[in-house]
């Protein structure tokens, strides 16, 4: 089973190679051959046409794919949501400065709203988006990035905590410092029980003694499972009423979401969260 989307296909590379290869002959042959020049040129303007409407097309099959999954899976979709639909989703400020470093411009887009609502105090179905983050290159160019967020809502208030699983380089641990310094009362903790994986995680919140109490031995077992499996890390945040999931720069085919839902539930529900009454 394939979870992770595939962002391009073998066509649109095929054609994206076809373009690159003609429009650097253009050059070599400027001086030599008008005539051949002229046609290489051609070639070169159907081979970039060409990418446009593949990646115009894969858009709109990926559209297509998650209009089904809705139908099938109880949820409205929006290709392209209003503000107010997104609102939730802006109140996790470390995903907001993950996803908006520097100067990258940041959107959601393929929101995915469950429908039915039941009485019971289970873990209910996410509530999922699409983030795309634009980075320059610094040379004219960009590079487009795809992340999708799983919102869980409950039913009573938990501890605002980020869990960073992009955590275990040199760059990210410097980074880190910089990330959160304008998160308020956000700071660093370390948890030594239940063999937390620390050199892989770096756990922040809000008050270092609930949240030490919040994070069960099995929540921890699962994180150091899916370590084990070689699974892509999480980022994990609270904003104190609601939880999101999602792994940096991922978004997944249709298989791929009912894995990460299906995941995201099993560590809500081992979190040590209170039940109102």
């Amino acid at each position: 089973m394939s979870i992770n989307y595939k962002e391009g296909s073998k066509k649109l590379y095929f054609l994206i190679g076809i373009g690159l290869v003609f429009s650097s002959l253009i050059f070599v042959t400027y001086e030599h051959s008008h005539a051949l020049t002229i046609i290489l040129f051609f070639v070169s303007v159907i081979a970039w046409l060409g990418v446009f409407f593949e990646v115009q097309a894969m858009k709109k099959k990926r559209i297509a794919d998650l209009e089904v999954y809705a139908v099938n899976n109880n949820y409205n979709f929006s290709s392209k949501p209003k503000s107010e639909e997104i609102t939730e989703f802006k109140n996790f400020k470390a995903m907001q400065k993950i996803l908006e470093t520097g100067y990258n411009s940041h959107t959601f887009f393929n929101l995915l709203t469950p429908i039915k609502t039941t009485n019971s105090r289970d873990i209910k179905n996410p509530k999922i988006v699409t983030s795309s983050t634009t980075i320059s290159n610094g040379q004219g160019g960009s590079t487009t990035y795809y992340t999708q967020i799983f919102l869980f809502k409950l039913e009573t208030e938990i501890p605002i905590f980020f869990l960073n699983g992009g955590h275990n380089s040199l760059f990210g641990n410097l980074f880190n410092r910089y990330t959160f310094k304008g998160i308020k009362d956000l700071i660093a903790v370390h948890i030594e029980k239940y063999n937390f994986p620390k050199n892989k995680y770096k756990l922040y919140a809000s008050d270092s003694k609930i949240i030490k109490d919040f994070f069960t031995e099995r929540f921890i077992e699962l994180l150091n499972i899916g370590l084990k499996k070689k699974k892509k890390r999480l980022h994990i945040e609270s904003d104190g009423k609601n939880i999101i999931f999602y792994v940096k720069y991922k978004r997944h085919t249709t298989e791929g979401i009912d894995f990460y839902i299906n995941l995201s539930k099993a560590l809500s529900e081992s979190l040590n969260i209170k039940k109102s009454s």
